[in-house]
């Protein structure tokens, strides 16, 4: 196939003229003719133009490079009487971006594909454009994307916060607003909403963007221990079930096993076993048992045997992870009452003991857990995701932007699953 006709099949409504090359400077120029036989829509309504035509304009266009060199479009654009805006208005062009003017549909997908797998500055460092007309253009093509984005149909899902700035808007504002909520499918592991604040009406939008109907059709929500998300399920998710997510609740559980060891290494150990129960050590004390090594099971053996309240913190710690390996509530039950006995016994835990009132007055909650083994590890996954785009990016200051990016990155806003005539 010539130049001329594969131009001319790209191009409906022109004809290629002439061509010339500026190998010196680096690019080519395509000459195109404008059919005037062929009927001309306005490019703002879409109504059929005056035949007769009141003026015209040049266009140069950037399309996609001919051997490593910038090619550009050169035609006219004509202008006629549209009937039904009653202005004088230019003719659509089918091959122009509807991002911008400069470029065509072509060339401004292959930028779009560029920008969601690159930083902006280096697909615009790539292409010679300029950084802040690749960052507009990549915004304005999400916001487009996004007019046609539909949340999939979802029955399962988990919700978690990501950090998303530092600054703040105003004085007054909450350290909430700060953060994204981030709403995961369980089935396809991809993020399919974005709202920003860490809060009740963040995960309340979600629910309102899907309708009452699809809302019925959720059946699990995996989250971490927040009251504002538990109760927006209970509002607007009647058929769901609201899981505690096991990774909070261990990060949780942990934090109080190391407090309660700082204390036992400050009032009840004296000599070598004060360093042998901190510093470097003090990992050693919430890891699980099967995971240590020989050296780290010799380690914390020679500590049991000097101080009987590690063999109790010890069993506490071991107890948590027996419960989520239990096959049923009941029989975490029996667990978990085991190591309130164990937390009595030592009677020097006061932090375990009001972490165990805690975790019974939520029981009701937590064996839901055995129900549905579900956890937002994917959200948590999605998060280190989430701040790997933010630090390639240098962070954002356009949060509306960042929304956007993190759904073209972790969700269907990009390429690989929107339509190409959306692009």
């Amino acid at each position: 196939m010539s130049l001329r006709r594969f131009y001319k099949k790209i191009t409906p409504g022109f004809t290629v003229i002439d061509t010339k090359e500026w190998l010196d400077k680096g690019f080519i120029d395509i000459y195109l003719k404008n059919d005037c036989d062929s009927p001309k829509n306005c490019f703002r309504c879409k109504h059929i133009l005056n035949s007769a035509k009141v003026g015209e304009s040049r266009m140069r266009i950037r399309t996609m490079d001919i051997h490593g060199l910038k090619t550009y479009f050169i035609f006219k654009r004509h202008k006629h009487h549209c009937p039904q805006c009653k202005k004088i208005r230019s003719e659509e062009i089918s091959f122009i971006s509807e991002e911008t003017p400069h470029v065509t549909e072509e060339y401004a997908w292959w930028l779009g594909r560029l920008c969601e797998i690159t930083p902006v500055s280096n697909a615009a460092e790539f292409t010679g454009n300029d950084k802040m007309t690749m960052w507009r253009f990549d915004f304005n093509r999400m916001k487009r994307m996004f007019q046609h984005y539909k949340i999939p149909k979802v029955k399962r899902i988990c919700v978690d916060e990501v950090y998303a700035r530092k600054r703040k808007y105003h004085a007054k504002e909450s350290r909430d607003k700060r953060f994204f909520t981030v709403i995961c499918d369980l089935d396809s592991r991809r993020v399919v909403w974005v709202s920003e604040s860490r809060s009740k009406e963040a995960l309340d939008e979600f629910f309102h963007v899907i309708g009452k109907d699809r809302c019925e059709e959720i059946e699990v929500v995996a989250a971490d221990q927040f009251d504002g998300y538990k109760k927006s399920v209970e509002d607007n998710c009647p058929n769901a079930t609201f899981v505690w997510d096991r990774f909070h609740l261990m990060q949780n559980f942990q934090n109080y096993i190391n407090d309660e060891r700082m204390w036992l290494n400050e009032h009840t150990c004296k000599g070598d076993m004060k360093r042998l129960t901190r510093g470097k050590y003090k990992q050693l004390f919430t890891k699980k048992s099967d995971r240590r090594t020989k050296i780290e099971n010799r380690h914390i053996n020679i500590v049991l045997k000097d101080n009987q309240f590690f063999i109790y913190l010890e069993l506490i710690k071991e107890g948590m992870h027996q419960i989520f390996n239990s096959s049923n509530e009941y029989e975490a039950r029996e667990k978990f009452d085991e190591m309130g006995e164990w937390i009595k016994q030592a009677k020097v835990f006061y932090q375990l003991k009001k972490w165990w009132k805690n975790f019974n007055d939520g029981w009701d909650t937590f064996k839901n857990y055995f129900k549905h083994r579900v956890s937002s590890s994917l959200s948590e996954g999605m998060n280190n995701v989430i701040k790997t785009v933010k630090k390639r990016a240098y962070g954002y200051r356009n949060m509306a932007y960042f929304k956007l990016k993190i759904l073209q990155v972790c969700g269907f806003l990009n390429t690989k699953w929107v339509p190409m005539n959306f692009q």
